[in-house]
């Protein structure tokens, strides 16, 4: 690191008595001391640093100094970066001690896709009935299958995606939550279920299965985008880079979605248009309550009611 300090006294061999700035006579003292160093001196060199070039004065008798340039160390441009495997862990770590419901949804989102790429008949039942959405799944009574199957990810597009709008919108959203000490994770599982419930609800076939976490990433995005309506996002459509207001965003997902519900698009797609409306109505929904204070009163509620009921069992 190369550490420039400002000059202040321009000596010349002419002009170093009239263009000298004066300092008091406290000051003089200090820099007399600055000179003699020992115990007494009020400043100390680091000893961690390796000095090229030592610190000199300028005309202390003329009440003023100046310190050169001095490069210590070595230029972080020139050392190795650090293993690729140590900043994975690193970032995981930082992650967990940052909110651990985005952690665990992150873990569970990169295991289950994993296992979706073993095709083996065990495996492959194993997850169509345990973390899929479907009316299926529901009338065998797996109603957990509601809140699993949004951590599922069958390809790696749609696992990235994802992941990036969920590590991206996630942070923010918590610490907006953190703000009235709401938990993260209350806001996460019930954007699952609810994203999961509009699906079904706009089933008309009653054949057809969802998975993914698009209906959570959509739910932050929308809380995200009516809490900073004018923080500018930024995204690439076809290659094109595109800057727009959160809350135009917003507007326009609402709308692609609600045409994609209603038929509107034409063609067949793999695109659960219900899932997204969901997570986006619920986003809508919960800043609204969350604005008029609703959501605190609740959770101040529901940890009294918890309380209670351990202070009753004991």
């Amino acid at each position: 690191m190369i550490h420039t300090f400002t000059v202040l006294l321009s000596i010349t061999a002419l002009s170093a008595t009239t263009h000298a700035r004066h300092f008091s006579p406290q000051s003089t003292n200090r820099l007399h001391q600055l000179r003699a160093g020992g115990s007494s001196s009020l400043y100390e060199r680091n000893p961690n640093y390796q000095q090229v070039a030592p610190v000199t004065l300028g005309d202390v008798d003329n009440n003023g100094y100046y310190h050169p340039s001095v490069t210590y160390g070595i230029p972080s441009s020139n050392r190795r970066p650090p293993p690729i495997t140590s900043l994975i862990r690193d970032y995981f770590t930082s992650l967990h001690n940052f909110s651990p419901t985005l952690s665990y949804g992150t873990y569970a989102s990169l295991f289950l896709f994993v296992l979706w790429q073993f095709p083996t008949t065990r495996i492959k039942k194993l997850l169509q009935e345990h973390f899929v959405c479907s009316r299926r799944n529901i009338r065998q009574r797996r109603y957990h299958s509601l809140l699993t199957s949004a951590f599922s990810h069958a390809s790696l597009h749609h696992l990235a995606v994802n992941l990036y709008a969920f590590l991206t919108f996630g942070p923010s959203v918590k610490q907006i939550l953190a703000s009235q000490d709401i938990p993260l994770g209350i806001f996460v599982l019930s954007a699952a279920l609810f994203g999961s419930w509009a699906f079904l609800a706009f089933d008309s076939t009653g054949m057809g299965s969802c998975i993914g976490l698009s209906g959570v990433t959509l739910a932050l995005l929308a809380f995200d985008s009516l809490i900073y309506p004018s923080k500018e996002l930024r995204m690439i459509v076809s290659f094109i880079p595109i800057h727009l207001p959160a809350y135009y965003l917003f507007l326009g997902l609402m709308g692609f979605s609600l045409m994609g519900v209603l038929g509107l698009l034409g063609g067949t797609s793999n695109v659960a248009h219900s899932t997204h409306l969901g997570g986006l109505l619920f986003g809508n929904c919960f800043y609204e309550a969350f604005r008029r204070g609703w959501i605190r009163r609740w959770n101040y509620q529901l940890k009294s009611a918890y309380y209670k009921l351990n202070r009753s069992s004991y």
